[in-house]
């Protein structure tokens, strides 16, 4: 018996037995009391008393446990270590139906990428592959997403999994942020006061859509996310309907926060607050009713409401398509455009700040900001 660690017998097998910090560890071997498993035994024990003396020492004990396979293993490929990262990650959140898929999506495209690759061989290197193959198919922005999920499930094995350390994500995920710092932001093209009427009109005339017209106003009119105001409650707003506490939103019918995770209240111009006052006389709501329902009563589908309505009526009006997103992009812009103050506008849309300045310096009216200051003094 060594006076720190000591080797039993148990059953048919052995194990190592010592104390750290007061505590007693023990750590199975799997292997049986014969010459071959005391030499075993021994090379085990005098790898966890070096790393006791050197403060190497893995508390865990994954460090020491062999690499297996099997019912429990601590070697598993990297697809299968993504599959247990999900189901853990399915139990802690509370995921909505498409971010279920994604995340379902990820370990497929992983499979297709690495194959049955351990986790542990998943290297810097490997990592760099996996994301120079994805960029082939799916944007920066969506890799870089990818990789926060990725580098989680690493970061989230280790100690459990004979997984790379350090994590082998860090430095593609990096390089990601690296590529959109550097990226040129999309200028969106906005639509005109022109094509807006257009549109509005041919709402308002619609035998069969005319029912979203208050809802397409609301957007224009207040550059929220088409999320947000299909969420919107009518307990969510003001007394006397000048503001609007925008902190819920529906996507697909499920409602979930904002883009953001941040709630904000909005003022509401006067177009909105006499469209809100008469749709309330109109319909008496109850307070927790949305205030844009669809036409059956329940949350706007927002995939519905663009590939039905809102296609029928830009292509009746023979308007280049853009996503009804792009009533919030025109929104701003006209905005700016009209003098309103970018950080003023950016806490009412719930924008980050730098990216609206970046994204919409083109819209901003272009005049003389500086005061002028004589360079010299009167009285010389």
């Amino acid at each position: 018996m060594n006076d720190k660690i000591w080797v039993e017998k148990t059953g048919k097998t052995l194990r190592l037995r010592w104390n750290y910090e007061g505590k007693k560890q023990a750590l199975s071997l799997g292997v049986a009391d014969h010459p071959v498993g005391r030499a075993f035994a021994a090379k085990k024990m005098a790898e966890i008393s070096m790393d006791l003396i050197s403060g190497h020492y893995d508390p865990t004990l994954l460090k020491y446990k062999p690499r297996k396979l099997g019912a429990n293993p601590t070697e598993i490929s990297a697809v299968e270590l993504f599959q247990r990262y999900l189901t853990y990650y399915k139990q802690a959140r509370s995921l909505t139906h498409g971010s279920e898929v994604k995340l379902t999506g990820i370990a497929s495209k992983l499979q297709g990428f690495v194959g049955n690759i351990p986790a542990n061989k998943v290297t810097d290197a490997v990592a760099k592959n996996v994301v120079s193959q994805w960029l082939e198919s799916a944007s920066n922005r969506t890799v870089k997403e990818y990789l926060y999920h990725l580098k989680g499930c690493w970061g989230w094995a280790k100690d459990k999994y004979h997984v790379v350390d350090p994590n082998p994500w860090d430095d593609s995920l990096s390089r990601s942020r690296s590529r959109d710092n550097n990226r040129v932001p999309k200028q969106p093209k906005p639509f005109t006061i022109a094509e807006f009427q257009a549109i509005v009109s041919a709402f308002v005339n619609h035998p069969q859509y005319s029912h979203y017209t208050d809802f397409v106003l609301f957007l224009a009119n207040s550059a929220c996310r088409p999320g947000e105001a299909a969420g919107l409650r009518w307990k969510h707003l003001g007394v006397d309907r000048s503001t609007a506490w925008i902190g819920e939103s529906i996507s697909r019918r499920n409602q979930k926060g904002t883009k953001t995770g941040k709630a904000r209240t909005i003022q509401l111009n006067p177009v909105l607050k006499q469209l809100l006052i008469a749709r309330y006389e109109r319909l008496k709501p109850q307070q927790d009713d949305l205030v844009f329902p669809s036409p059956k009563g329940v949350a706007i589908d927002d995939h519905n409401f663009c590939n039905r309505a809102w296609k029928t009526i830009l292509t009746s009006c023979q308007i280049e398509y853009r996503t009804p997103y792009n009533l919030r992009h025109s929104a701003i812009s006209h905005a700016l455009a009209q003098g309103a103050n970018p950080i003023a506008l950016a806490e009412q849309t719930g924008h980050d700040k730098r990216v609206l300045l970046s994204t919409y310096a083109h819209a901003i009216d272009r005049q003389v900001l500086f005061v002028s200051i004589n360079d010299r003094n009167s009285d010389d």
